[in-house]
Formats: C-alpha cells, sequence, structure tokens
C-alpha cells in the first residue's frame, strides 16, 4: 500500500526510527568491523584465523536465501528487529565467553549469520517505506549517522583497546547498540494486500538467472568482488605484520574513513536520485582500485590514510547501490528475491575469496598475493562497465515489415 506507507507523516516518522537504529549499529560496527581482525592477529591468530573473520559476514550472506525462504511470511519489520536484536545479544554473550582466536572468530560468523537473515526483509523495507524520488537520500542520510557513529566509537575504541582487554570493549559497544535493534520494530509498514509469494531458494536462482541484463551485473560482481575480499583479507595482516600500526592508528583510520563516508553519503545520495544506480557503482567500482595499490606503496602507516579516504568514498557508494541496483532493475514485486539472489552470490565469493587468499599466503608474499586480486579486480570492472551500457541501452526499435 504505497499510498500510506509513503504519506509525509509517515516517512518523517519511520526516517527518524531508522536513523535512530542506524547511529547505534554504527557504534557497534564502527568497534567490530575495524579492531576484530586486527585483535584476532594480535592475539596470535592464524591467517586462516583472520580469513575467518573477514568471511564472517558473507558467510550469512550465504545463507540469506535459506532465511529468506523461512521467513517469507514474517513481517519485514518483526524480522529486520529481531534478527538485529539477536545477533547482538550473541555476540555480547560471545566476546565474553570465547578464550581464543578461533573462538572469538566463530563468534563473529554466528552473529553474521543471524544478522543476515534479514536481507530479502530490508530489501523489501526500503521499497516500502520511501519513495522512489527519495530513497537513496533517505538511506544516505541514515548512512550517515551510522559513519558519525562509528567515528567516535572507532576513535574511542582505539584508545580503550590498549587500556582494556578488547572483548570488554567489543562488549560495551554491543550493548550500547541494543536499543537500535528494539526501536526498528516501531517502523510503520503495511504490507500489500496480496501475501507474498514464497519462492524455493532454487526457484529465486533460475528465475533471477534468466534476467540477462542482472546475470551480466552478477557476473561482474561476483568478479571483482572476488579480488577485492582477497585484499580484504590481505589487510589487517599487512596492518600488524608490515606496518606494526598501533590499535590507536587503526582507530584513527577507521575514524577517517567513517568521516569520509559521511560526506559521500550525500553526494552518491544526490547522484542517483537524479541519475542512474548502476552508473555510479562502475565509477565507486573502479575507484575501490585505489586501495590496494596504496597498501602497496605506503613506505610507512601514515600512508596508509588516503586509502581510508578512498575506502569512506567506495564502501559509502556499495551500501547504497547494493539495494538501488536492485529497485532500479527489478520488476517492482520481486525486489526480496533479487537481493536475496545478489546476497547470496556475494556471500560464495565472500566465503571463498579469504581462504583463497590465506592459501596463496602459504605460496607467496602478501604483496605478490595483492597483485593477482587486483588483476581480478581490474577484469570485474570491464565487465561490469559493458554490463551496465547493455542494461540501460534502449530498447532497441522493432522494423514492421510494410505491406505489399
Amino acid at each position: 500500500m504505497p499510498d500510506r506507507n509513503w504519506s509525509a507523516e509517515r516517512v518523517r516518522a519511520n526516517f527518524r526510527i531508522d536513523a535512530f537504529s542506524g547511529v547505534c549499529a554504527g557504534i557497534y560496527l564502527g568497534v567490530v568491523v575495524a579492531f576484530l581482525p586486527v585483535v584476532v592477529r594480535r592475539m596470535g591468530g592464524s591467517t586462516e584465523d583472520v580469513a575467518l573473520v573477514v568471511a564472517g559476514p558473507f558467510i550469512g550472506h550465504l545463507f540469506s536465501p535459506v532465511f529468506g525462504y523461512l521467513l517469507a511470511k514474517v513481517p519485514p519489520v518483526r524480522v529486520t528487529a529481531i534478527t538485529a536484536t539477536v545477533s547482538r545479544l550473541v555476540f555480547l554473550s560471545g566476546v565474553l565467553l570465547a578464550a581464543t582466536p578461533f573462538a572469538l572468530a566463530l563468534v563473529s560468523v554466528t552473529t553474521w549469520v543471524i544478522a543476515i537473515a534479514n536481507m530479502a526483509s530490508y530489501a523489501t523495507l526500503m521499497q516500502g517505506i520511501y519513495p522512489d524520488s527519495e530513497r537513496a537520500s533517505a538511506m544516505g542520510k541514515v548512512r550517515v549517522g551510522v559513519s558519525i557513529a562509528s567515528i567516535a566509537s572507532a576513535t574511542l575504541a582505539g584508545i580503550f583497546i590498549d587500556l582494556f582487554p578488547a572483548t570488554l570493549v567489543f562488549a560495551v559497544a554491543a550493548a550500547i547498540s541494543l536499543p537500535g535493534g528494539l526501536a526498528f520494530s516501531r517502523i510503520r509498514h503495511e504490507r500489500p494486500a496480496l501475501p507474498p509469494i514464497r519462492r524455493r531458494p532454487t526457484q529465486i536462482a533460475r528465475d533471477v538467472w534468466r534476467d540477462v541484463r542482472y546475470r551480466r551485473l552478477l557476473i561482474s560482481f561476483t568478479i571483482f568482488g572476488f579480488g577485492n575480499l582477497m585484499n580484504y583479507a590481505l589487510y589487517p595482516i599487512l596492518l600488524v605484520d608490515h606496518f606494526n600500526a598501533p590499535n590507536s592508528f587503526v582507530g584513527f583510520m577507521t575514524a577517517l574513513q567513517s568521516g569520509t563516508a559521511v560526506a559521500a553519503y550525500f553526494v552518491w545520495g544526490r547522484f542517483i536520485d537524479r541519475g542512474s544506480s548502476l552508473r555510479i557503482s562502475v565509477i565507486a567500482t573502479a575507484l575501490g582500485l585505489l586501495m590496494p595499490l596504496g597498501y602497496l606503496f605506503a613506505p610507512t602507516f601514515w600512508f596508509l590514510l588516503p586509502v581510508a579516504i578512498v575506502a569512506g568514498i567506495t564502501n559509502a557508494a556499495g551500501d547504497i547501490t547494493f539495494f538501488t541496483n536492485i529497485v532500479q532493475i527489478a520488476p517492482r514485486d520481486r525486489v526480496g528475491d533479487y537481493a536475496v539472489a545478489q546476497s547470496s552470490l556475494m556471500g560464495l565469493r565472500g566465503t571463498i575469496a579469504p581462504f583463497a587468499a590465506s592459501t596463496l599466503l602459504t605460496l607467496f608474499a602478501p604483496q605478490s598475493v595483492m597483485v593477482f586480486a587486483m588483476g581480478l579486480m581490474l577484469i570485474g570492472v570491464f565487465v561490469m562497465d559493458r554490463a551496465v551500457r547493455i542494461a540501460l541501452a534502449p530498447p532497441k526499435p522493432v522494423l514492421e515489415v510494410a505491406p505489399a
């Protein structure tokens, strides 16, 4: 019922709740995403342990089709609120009990599987609570709040982790974020009169794969993403082993990245609402090649600060376009299915890529593995550019045969 869901009063109220939840999530993610791989490595964790931490969100994406099917009949507001709250409670209790790097990595994986179980519901909800002309801008503004909260939490965590046990700092961040998950249950959203169709993951895969335009995009995302995620498994290892970067610097680097994302969310949101989400994806993806170049040529860890700026710009674009690409290209009643399909492929590459990097590290230096991964990223950019051009090309006119 778009008319009622998109009334001015309801959109404003939902936006306020979404923004508050985003700030709470930013406090949590600013600490966990930035420091968990580094802390696992400093605890003596192996490259496989680090790879498991990096792969955690993507293992969650890998299971998203199953949860999308099981939860299809449950109101999306309820699914989103419950998964956000339960995942943070599991993380809060798990980090206090984990005694080894591997145990801490397993806690992280479990948390992400629960958190990302709402992928289809969340995509459907973003389509439902925001009008088409304002969706990207609204989502961008919410993520500005996420970034500002991440700046504060990452900066403080970098100081506190040097003074207190890291697991205690993680637990405090999770506890502070809990009200955000609970608040999401107050989102007002009326589902369509017709109940949603419950499709099996195999059926979703077949249907989405038949969409040639989207299939090309998924292939390009997979090629680029595989190389990009190989590098993400290398970054924390290089920060600890090669650059010997202190925790305070990791916190400052994360804060700079989040600060850059604040401005980037506003810019990307306006560009997407006024233009094409798919074109923005190509531009942001190409910019992502600058990140591994920065790690390859930085003489000291201070020279990684430009990398943080690039990461803020590209991550902001990727965060928004993950959903707006789907809304732009998917049939209106299949947004959740397309989100599940993209999420599962992201999960597949994100689960394999970090361990592929870890395996190659037994044979080659990290810098050599990074160059190989960059090659995959470059190929992915070219394939994506071609796929977007084809997807946005106007249909060819059908020539009618003149009567004899």
